[in-house]
């Protein structure tokens, strides 16, 4: 009983609220005959109606007819009821009813001699009704003729009814003849459905003209499922159908098909025992249907109604409806019984423009629910569309020279139908509170806004201190109870809810604009936008990172006009945005204005069809003419194909005659010798669209810049034009540590030029699609493109598989393809990014194949397994990928992420590779990521400050807003800093490993006698030639540059081939020094006049280089990993004074060097070095000891002790041996014991070999000291200039590179171990000040770091290091220099993230089986004269 209480209840609320919120229609009846019996006489009535508004309704007792008479007529409606004889030529509809088999036979004329409806309708007796409205004729409340049978009569104002006709009259009894009006009281009016043209692209509900409530239904994917007519619910994708233009036939040139099932509707023309149904599309079978080829009959053009008919088995079927809820399509060949149907378009969907169907400036009004509606993503927002800047003529276009040349350059205003938005705004901040937004009702003209601050826009509005950033992994910023986006997670630390940003501004409309169509543009919109015209409401968006575009042509005049947008922090949409970023709010990407002609090319698709190396075939561009006000309509389109010089090299027109949209087609057939583009050579031609009136004036133009390149699988590899492609990625972040989520044109064109530098050749645009511009410059520089939607729901991955986020699901994915399909870049769709399995993606996946012919990924389904034409998976070990290296689950793997890049990382990249070029069935993957997201603490970031007084950048983390104890809800600290590059987009260690193992050659078979090299190329395309390339090399002494040159002339290298060549040495080589010599592959510029394909790099730069020894290498010392060729660990020689004395006196050194300068070196009792002077100068602040301290971020699951020594003690005392001295002392510490053995020279240099005993697995192997302060300047011959570490040195060639202390520092966002330089042969540190130097010489295997700072403060226990608050500007320098001297750092890895902790071959040694684990270092101090001070 309480649950039939509770719910009535709620009904009771519902009703209540139904009632205040909405307007009620109510129905008026009036009586015009009643109770009425004409006993078989003739009778005729008139009366006035409007059947806009109401219904001629009759209520017969047809049990008073005559059994013994046939066809009495019943009832007669229309303008002329016609006698005896007469019948037909006349707008009327006849009934006749034959009582003795209960048969009523019904006639309707439109005017004709013939009737558009006969038919005889049995078991009707007793009572019955006949009603007539704008929808039709119906029987019984059941609708038995269409409208567009009897329009005719339904335009009538007055009309008769009554018997007249034929030869037996009415015996029935007229119980009520009315006529019904409805009206509307209360509230608003609720608009009335209101039917679209079709244009071919759309996505429409098809409806019955007389049930627009109803649609056409499918409930699976299968074949033979037969259509049904059910109540419409907009998030039910089975009711959703594209119309698209067929490929086979252009008499019947529509073909239609479901969104969800994907399966085309078809007539079932050739099975009588089935009725309409669907079936797997022509397109996709690649054979004609004529079941499946529709043409469209107007019927009514004012509502856009249609009959839809198919010429099938030499028939002409048309579709027709019974009016049942629930009942199926029938068909019938009879045209005069044919429903008509019209087409409701789907917000969001493709083509049309708004659903009004015209230029309006009602646009009725914002409903604050839309933000928690996951099936609203839009309202009069325009369709998605390729990108293009409109001009008046081509002329005006090709005289914008820097735009036309390089799209993603701002256009001239002066020259194109265009106006930049960008720049200052009038801004309101408003706090959010828990159960909702603040009120921000700013919209109106007259608004006063001086009070209000301003902001730059494009911008996060956090940078500007209005509000505070969040970073969130894998949840929500807000409680997670959808579609609702308003509690913040206050709990930790998110307090500003769904806060609101309200923006204004003037927009001065030009006078030449005011014949013109005119948009509002916005790139992109952080979370959802409500747009205000002179105070009247344009339309709304949600889905932040694709266009939003509005038609505000009824709402603007010429001069200037008031521009308002509100932007909510989150909405509904929020929960398909739950990326690994930083969640920031406002207008981040560009705003503009474009004007275009009343009737217009709004969209256009390049497709080509190429022979298999992409040098010759056709180019089709298909065109979208928008006429979206019906007016008549006369306009020529040409389209031109451009060579890169600007030759014409294709031309054809067309001419757009109509009332309404229309899709057109020019197709450039014949092409050849055709230049194709691919990442290596990415050649642009140029594809000019332009429209004239009906006077042949050109009133129209723009440009889009294509490649010509094929895509196409071969077992489990991808090709382009034909040849297997490695794609060497990167995923990316929009992301600016000024800006925020805006990031601007210079920041992007960086950001490509700095990978192009490093060979990355793939962009995946994780996970969320890019700014356009951002396409036009990977189209231009080369790219190949994995483009992904904004769709991640990664906390609640349950998302996916409910059918009412499908609505919002597939507007993104589809505004990403319309968007940007036609850039040569773009290789791969991606659906989007750990949203799980869920059957939405089914939908999503058929979007993108229905729109487009490119491969699909999505790796969240199984790896691949489902909706995704690729295997991929994320951060797999090496030998996980090396398991699958013929592909994955039975197609091409990608690994769409791996390597992890947080902190020091990159560790073992090498091997992945190594694996993946020996492939049969991997084509590549991508890092992630390739930038820190870090942003500059914007409370110090408004004042000017961005870098503490120790000159570290002030960023901040997440921990710095939300508490870590949130991690299972996404709040996880320092995990948003992933990046191979710092935020301020600086070189690092990491970009140079990356660098050389993406390169596209390889140098091996060094002959240091024969000083000859063989060069592979590794370019699928590129050959190395002397056109495109030098090769040079760099001869090295000791790691001093002695030689370089270059080679005069080598024979060219064709792709996929290798050679030997000689380089020109002079240099001789003889035992006393190391000889080294650098190849480097050098762009070179053109000097033959064709284009620069090397836009991104200077004359010269080193895009692939190698190391060999020309000298013999000793081995003896053991041999380096991670060479070109072999390279032994450096043999110090042995050493004799050359002069100086010494004495001993305890534990103490002193003595005189051979400059006359006095040194004195003291040890404690227990052997540890304790004071080292030399000409009265400190040399140290701390002496040797065992030091295992090393922590970073790949370290999360290493677990392990920092440690020095426990104990130390002297083994052999300190004494004279001969001219020199000797000590030795022995250390142990937790997992390693030590032995140092000393010899002390005469002239103060001083050797200390030492030997490790490891006992356990460490992270370091290694001793530590500490050199006084102001031994600043470095001079170092070791692996660099950047830090290297043991599993991520081939990169780092070794060299001698000058710097000083403070600038080895590694600014990873949190301090970690940083500064590792592998290989050392020679460290010299100078202190200018007291002009004294140390110089440090290597044997055996050791490597370095310097620092200025106490590891202690991030050597910490546990998985800390993300969720530790620590910044480097948090920590004090210190005077003195902190100097590791190591055996051994633990490879680094990349298992921050998954993937590998650390190959086995990169381990410190856990066990002192090897007595050989050490080194050698021979310190020699120098002053005066001889000091060498290096910069």
């Amino acid at each position: 009983m309480k649950t039939y209480i509770k719910q009535d209840i709620v009904a009771l609320a519902a009703l209540l609220v139904l009632m205040v919120t909405q307007a009620f229609a109510a129905e008026t009846k009036t009586d015009i005959l009643t109770d009425y019996t004409p006993n078989g006489s003739s009778f005729s009535n008139q009366t006035e109606i409007d059947f806009q508004k109401q219904s001629f309704k009759a209520v017969l007792d047809l049990s008073t007819c005559q059994s013994t008479t046939t066809n009495e007529n019943v009832l007669s409606i229309g303008n002329d009821l016609q006698g005896t004889n007469d019948w037909g030529n006349a707008n009327v509809i006849h009934l006749f009813y034959t009582k003795s088999s209960n048969t009523l036979q019904v006639n309707c004329f439109n005017g004709g001699a013939s009737y558009t409806y006969r038919k005889d309708h049995t078991n009707i007796s007793g009572e019955t009704t006949i009603e007539l409205n704008s929808n039709g004729l119906y029987l019984n409340d059941t609708k038995i003729c269409d409208a567009s049978n009897i329009s005719n009569i339904l335009s009538l104002t007055s009309i008769l009814y009554g018997s007249t006709q034929g030869s037996t009259r009415s015996w029935a009894t007229y119980k009520s003849v009315s006529l019904i009006t409805k009206e509307t009281t209360g509230g608003t009016t609720t608009p009335t459905t209101t039917f679209s043209v079709p244009a071919y692209g759309s996505t429409y509900y098809i409806c019955p003209a007389g049930y627009p409530t109803r649609c056409f239904t499918v409930t699976t994917s299968n074949n033979d499922e037969e259509i049904t007519v059910t109540t419409k619910s907009d998030s039910n994708t089975g009711q959703q159908w594209i119309t698209k233009q067929g490929n086979y036939s252009t008499t019947y040139p529509w073909h239609i098909v479901n969104v969800m099932s994907s399966k085309a509707l078809d007539m079932a023309g050739n099975n009588t025992n089935v009725m309409p149904l669907q079936w797997t599309s022509e397109n996709d079978n690649n054979e004609a249907n004529p079941n499946q080829e529709w043409n469209f009959d107007e019927v009514d053009a004012t509502n856009h109604t249609y009959k839809i008919y198919a010429y099938t088995q030499n028939k002409t079927y048309y579709l027709t409806y019974d009016g049942t809820d629930g009942g199926k399509l029938g068909r019938t060949t009879d045209s005069n019984s044919a429903t008509a149907f019209g087409f409701i378009k789907v917000e969001g969907s493709t083509g049309g423009g708004t659903t009004s169907g015209g230029t309006s400036s009602n646009h009725g009004s914002f409903d604050v629910s839309w933000i928690k509606n996951q099936s609203k993503v839009s309202d009069h927002k325009e369709d998605a569309h390729a990108t293009f800047i409109p001009y008046a003529s081509v002329e005006q276009m090709k005289a914008d020279a820097t735009h036309y040349a390089e799209p993603w350059q701002q256009p001239d205003e002066t020259k194109a139908e265009y106006i930049n938005l960008n720049g200052t705004w009038k801004f309101k901040y408003v706090a959010g509170t828990s159960s909702g937004p603040g009120s921000s009702e700013f919209q109106a003209k007259d608004y006063n806004d001086n009070s209000w601050g301003t902001i730059h826009v494009p911008l996060s509005w956090e940078m500007a201190n209005y509000g505070k950033p969040v970073y969130t992994n894998v949840g929500y910023p807000f409680s997670n109870n959808p579609p609702n986006a308003n509690s913040g997670m206050s709990q930790y630390g998110v307090t500003d809810h769904n806060a609101t940003g309200f923006y204004r501004r003037n927009i001065n409309i030009p006078a030449t604009w005011k014949d013109k169509r005119v948009f509002v543009h916005f790139d992109g919109v952080y979370s959802a936008a409500v747009v205000w015209v002179n105070g009247k409401y344009v339309g709304y968006s949600q889905s932040s990172n694709t266009d939003a575009e509005f038609d505000i042509t009824g709402f603007v005049e010429t001069g200037d006009n008031q521009l308002s947008v509100r932007v909510y922090r989150w909405c509904d949409g929020s929960y398909l945005e739950g990326q690994d970023m930083w969640h920031l709010s406002g207008i981040h990407r560009d705003v503009y204005l474009v004007a275009m002609p009343k009737v217009f090319v709004a969209d256009h698709y390049i497709t080509s069809s190429l022979s298999s190396d992409a040098t010759s075939g056709s180019m089709t561009v298909k065109m979208k003419v928008d006429n979206r006000d019906n007016v008549s309509a006369t306009k020529t389109l040409q389209v031109s194909l451009l060579d890169r010089d600007g030759k014409q090299i294709g031309s054809g027109t067309q001419t757009y005659t109509g009332t309404s949209t229309d899709e057109k087609t020019i197709t450039l057939s014949g092409l050849s010798s055709l230049h194709p583009w691919s990442a290596e050579d990415p050649y642009l031609y140029t594809v000019v669209v332009s429209q004239k009136d009906e006077n042949s004036t050109e009133e129209m133009a723009f440009s889009t810049k294509y490649g010509f390149r094929n895509i196409t699988k071969s077992g489990n590899l991808i090709n382009i034009n034909g040849k297997r492609v490695y794609f060497k990625g990167v995923n990316t972040q929009d992301t600016h540590p000024e800006y925020g989520r805006a990031i601007d044109m210079e920041t992007m064109m960086k950001d490509l030029t700095m990978m192009k530098k490093a060979n990355v050749n793939t962009v995946r645009t994780s996970h969320y699609p890019r700014q356009p511009k951002m396409y036009a410059m990977m189209d231009a520089l080369g790219f190949y493109v994995m483009d992904e939607a904004d769709v991640e729901c990664h906390y609640n991955q349950n998302l996916s598989s409910n059918s009412s986020w499908i609505t919002a699901m597939d507007d993104r994915t589809k505004r990403m393809v319309l968007r940007d399909r036609n850039h040569p870049s773009v290789i791969f769709w991606s659906l989007g990014n750990e949203c799980g399995g869920g059957s939405n993606f089914s939908t999503t996946y058929n979007t993108c194949k229905n729109l487009d012919s490119r491969f699909v990924h999505y790796e969240g389904a199984g790896s691949g397994t489902n909706y995704s034409d690729l295997g991929s998976n994320m951060y797999p070990t090496v030998s996980s990928v090396r398991e699958n290296r013929s592909g994955l689950n039975g197609k091409p793997y990608f690994i769409c992420e791996y390597a992890h890049a947080m902190g020091q990382a990159v560790g073992n990249l090498k091997e992945y590779w190594d694996v993946i070029e020996n492939s049969t069935g991997i084509i590549g993957g991508c890092i992630w990521d390739w930038v820190d997201q870090s942003v500059y603490d914007p409370t110090k970031l408004v004042n000017g400050q961005k870098k503490s007084d120790n000159g570290f950048n002030y960023w901040v983390s997440g921990y710095d807003y939300n508490s870590t104890s949130g991690i299972n809800y996404g709040f996880q600290g320092n995990f948003l800093n992933n990046g191979i590059i710092t935020p301020d987009r600086t070189w690092t260690g990491k970009l140079s490993e990356v660098k050389k193992v993406y390169q596209n050659v390889k140098f091996s078979d060094f002959s240091a006698s024969a000083k000859s090299v063989n060069i592979a190329n590794k370019y699928a395309f590129m050959p190395i030639s002397s056109d495109n390339f030098d090769i040079a090399y760099r001869v090295m002494k000791d790691g001093r540059l002695v030689e370089e040159g270059t080679l005069a002339s080598f024979q060219t290298i064709a792709a996929g081939s290798s050679a030997t060549v000689t380089l020109p040495i002079n240099t001789a080589v003889d035992k006393s020094a190391e000889y080294l010599v650098n190849i480097e592959l050098r762009v070179k510029k053109p000097t033959n006049g064709a284009a620069d394909w090397t836009t991104w790099a200077e004359e010269g730069y080193s895009i692939a280089d190698a190391q060999f020894s020309l000298s013999e290498q000793n081995t003896s010392n053991g041999t380096a990993k991670g060479t070109d060729g072999t390279m032994g660990f450096p043999v110090l020689p042995s050493y004799t004074s050359a002069g100086g004395s010494l004495s001993v006196s305890g534990n103490t050194v002193t003595g005189t060097d051979n400059n006359g300068k006095a040194y004195s070196i003291e040890f404690n009792t227990s052997g540890k070095m304790t004071s080292w002077t030399y000409d009265g100068k400190n040399l140290i602040n701390a002496g040797p000891d065992f030091n295992s301290y090393r922590k970073v971020d790949n370290d999360r699951n290493f677990s392990t002790t920092f440690k020095n020594s426990s104990s130390i003690s002297i083994t052999r005392a300190l004494a004279k041996s001969g001219n020199n001295a000797t000590m030795s002392v022995k250390g142990s510490a937790t997992g390693c014991s030590y032995t140092i053995n000393y010899t002390f020279y005469p002239d103060g240099t001083v050797d200390m070999n030492v030997k490790f005993s490891p006992s356990q697995s460490l992270a370091r192997i290694g001793l530590g000291m500490q050199f006084a302060s102001g031994f600043e300047n470095v001079e170092f011959y070791a692996r660099g200039p950047r830090s290297n570490y043991s599993d991520r040195k081939t990169g780092s060639y070794l060299g001698r590179f000058t710097t000083t202390v403070d600038d080895m520092v590694d600014e990873m966002i949190h301090p970690q171990t940083f500064g590792d330089h592998e290989d050392m042969r020679e460290l010299i540190l100078t202190n200018k000040a007291s002009n004294v130097q140390i110089g440090i010489k290597a044997g055996g295997r050791a490597s370095f770091s310097l620092s200025h700072y106490d590891e202690t403060k991030w050597c910490t226990s546990g998985d800390s290091m993300w969720n530790t608050k620590l910044h480097w500007y948090d920590l004090t320098r210190n005077p003195q220099v902190y100097a590791h001297f190591d055996y051994m750092q633990r490879g680094l890895g990349n298992n921050s993230c998954g993937g590998d902790s650390c190959l086995s071959d990169y381990m410190c040694p856990s066990s002192s089986w090897n007595s050989n684990y050490g080194y050698t270092l021979r310190f020699t101090p120098q002053s005066g004269g001889n000091v060498q001070i290096t910069e």
